[in-house]
């Protein structure tokens, strides 16, 4: 499933096959994970980073009263800690969202990856700088938007992310977040979430029964989100 990280990879810029062959025999220990457990913790020092290479997970800061806030939503093909490659300790944590399955890659091998296909550093780069504009947007979707764009700007963001994928069906994707992890996403009460889901449902915008969220109409959500999708750079 490395092919989710070759394709995200090449929207920066097409990769030779000598790349992806090398891409896709990094060396890597699969482990999987049921939702709820952690893949990566808060103040480790860890010698590896974790790619996804199926399910959902995220990662978030844990305050000291308990309190938990969700920065970003991983798909297939993410690097999830990549941070902890030249960053250390972790000031996050990363969990599954769903059952996952992971691959960790170590740093030593990344590093003998980047030293023969200079490149990649690049690329790697660029993936780093487009989860910044991203973890920006969030910001700017939690300060200025109401609770029902801001719902509306996170589905847009998934959907667009999931069909480039290639994991968007029948105008759906597998959604496994609870309403009180939507709302740790979006600095909202879970008050606030049901009854902006409710209202979103009531203007036929989406779906969300059984972890599948279905949006009939992305450009009608979009606009009501005022979402746009550059920040992403889903065409490099």
């Amino acid at each position: 499933m490395i092919e989710f990280l070759i394709r995200k990879l090449e929207r920066y810029a097409p990769l030779t096959e000598e790349e992806r062959q090398s891409l896709k025999l990094l060396p890597s220990k699969i482990r999987n994970f049921e939702r709820g457990q952690t893949i990566a913790q808060q103040g480790a020092k860890p010698d590896e980073s974790a790619i996804l290479l199926e399910g959902c997970a995220f990662r978030y800061k844990l305050l000291r009263g308990g309190a938990r806030q969700i920065v970003s939503l991983q798909i297939p093909g993410d690097f999830v800690d990549l941070h902890s490659f030249v960053l250390r300790p972790l000031d996050h944590a990363v969990a599954a969202a769903s059952p996952a399955r992971v691959g960790r890659v170590p740093h030593e091998a990344i590093r003998q990856l980047l030293a023969k296909h200079p490149r990649l550093s690049e690329a790697l780069m660029w993936d780093i700088a487009v989860d910044g504009a991203a973890s920006r947007e969030w910001l700017a979707n939690q300060g200025r938007r109401s609770a029902y764009e801001q719902l509306a700007h996170l589905f847009c963001e998934l959907y667009f992310r999931m069909d480039w994928a290639g994991l968007v069906q029948d105008k759906g994707f597998e959604l496994p977040l609870t309403q009180i992890e939507l709302g740790d996403a979006c600095g909202l009460s879970s008050v606030h979430v049901n009854r902006s889901l409710q209202a979103l449902r009531k203007d036929e915008l989406i779906t969300f029964e059984n972890h599948r969220l279905t949006i009939p109409n992305i450009e009608a959500l979009a606009m009501r989100a005022e979402f746009d999708p550059a920040y992403l750079h889903l065409l490099g």
